[in-house]
């Protein structure tokens, strides 16, 4: 029978008011939902996924205070709930406590592996931590999720927050002064992109846009890339990669931003092939 038929024949039926809370927070009707679902745990309190759904819809209507309580609950009564582990996690993310967070999303990933919000939302946590430094974990979870979800809103998370890792990486790593290797690929590429015809420009860049948008390891020197249409062909790292997207951006896409800070880079290859900085 439906939904809402089994709740009106049997208004205290856990089953029916978990269901119908279910329905109504996936709707956005989150004040019924969460009136529903409370009900729900009252009449029993054990039952781990109406505490979930519970902390789900107090979340979704913004109250986080309201959501931690069934959530923890749903986490003592089965500590190896994914979705209840996951979802407090969030909660504690979203309250600036990453250091309580990731022991329930590194609990949530032993358990679903496969899940790619919650490595993405670990990742967030690792990164989160103050004078910790977790990059290289976090980029391998950013991979993993990617390569779970390659398409869609999460995977434009996903591509965003490793675009910022690597910025923070290459930054770290350069302690505050202008990489010269990167230097030296924008030189390469503002020389390469001079030697093309307008239509090979075009396809230069389209090309490495495309190895973008599936990620770049750009401090990872040993990861490689075939490039058709950059000097007759051949194998270049990650950050070549990088840094010709950026330096055709700039050349072809003037105020588009490349998602990648080169700019003292970019400004000292141009000075060094002769153009206007």
């Amino acid at each position: 029978m439906p939904v809402s038929a089994g709740l009106q024949l049997e208004p205290s039926d856990v089953e029916s008011l978990y269901n119908l809370g279910m329905v109504c927070s996936d709707q956005g009707q989150l004040q019924e939902a969460r009136e529903l679902l409370e009900r729900a745990v009252a009449l029993d309190p054990g039952y781990v996924n109406a505490q979930v759904a519970l902390g789900i819809a107090a979340l979704r209507d913004q109250d986080t205070a309201a959501a931690r309580g069934p959530l923890e609950k749903a986490v003592v009564l089965e500590p190896s709930n994914p979705f209840a582990r996951r979802t407090l996690g969030q909660l504690l993310l979203m309250e600036d406590d990453p250091a309580a967070a990731l022991p329930h999303l590194r609990a949530a990933a032993e358990v679903a592996a496969e899940d790619p919000i919650n490595l993405f939302t670990y990742a967030q946590a690792l990164l989160a931590q103050e004078g910790a430094s977790h990059e290289a974990e976090a980029d391998a979870l950013f991979q993993r999720a990617l390569r779970l979800a390659p398409v869609g809103p999460l995977a434009e998370q996903i591509k965003n927050q490793q675009r910022q890792l690597a910025a923070r990486v290459l930054r770290s790593n350069a302690q505050g002064m202008p990489r010269m290797d990167a230097v030296e690929y924008l030189i390469s590429a503002l020389e390469a992109y001079r030697a093309l015809d307008p239509a090979g420009q075009k396809q230069l860049l389209a090309e490495v846009a495309a190895l973008g948008q599936r990620g770049l390891a750009i401090n990872d020197p040993d990861q490689k890339h075939q490039l058709r249409h950059y000097r007759g062909g051949g194998m270049v790292s990650a950050l070549q990669v990088a840094c010709l997207y950026y330096a055709g951006v700039q050349l072809l896409l003037p105020g588009q931003d490349p998602g990648l800070d080169l700019g003292r880079e970019y400004g000292f290859a141009r000075g060094m092939v002769g153009e206007e900085s």
